[in-house]
């Protein structure tokens, strides 16, 4: 745990390297020292078809940091604070970029 879920419009790849923004979000995860380094799991996925507000900005990274539950506020501010700075310093250029902490449901999840 986490898991590092990034979505983001697809022209954003044409600004930046994607394996550089998974990796950027990965490491920002494991800098907090919250969690065991060989438990964060990270991914992106690109999104060909959204709508952004009025059209002012054109392009997004949005990511979810999915945790299980037990972490105080002041941790999770701490990781998504830590996360969205990294990721707008790799990106300054992306129109929006929005980063949650969410717990998951723990009763219903299950991992190998």
């Amino acid at each position: 745990m986490p898991h590092v879920i990034i979505e983001y419009s697809t022209n954003v790849a044409a600004e930046i390297d994607i394996s550089q923004l998974v990796e950027t979000a990965h490491e920002a995860a494991i800098a907090t020292d919250l969690f065991n380094p060989d438990a964060v799991k990270s991914r992106a996925y690109s999104c060909a078809d959204y709508v952004l507000g009025t059209g002012k900005i054109n392009s997004f990274i949005h990511i979810c940091v999915r945790i299980m539950p037990g972490r105080t506020e002041a941790q999770k501010q701490l990781l998504t604070n830590t996360v969205f700075e990294a990721v707008n310093a790799l990106a300054p250029q992306v129109g929006g970029l929005s980063v949650e902490t969410c717990d998951l449901h723990k009763e219903s999840y299950r991992k190998k």
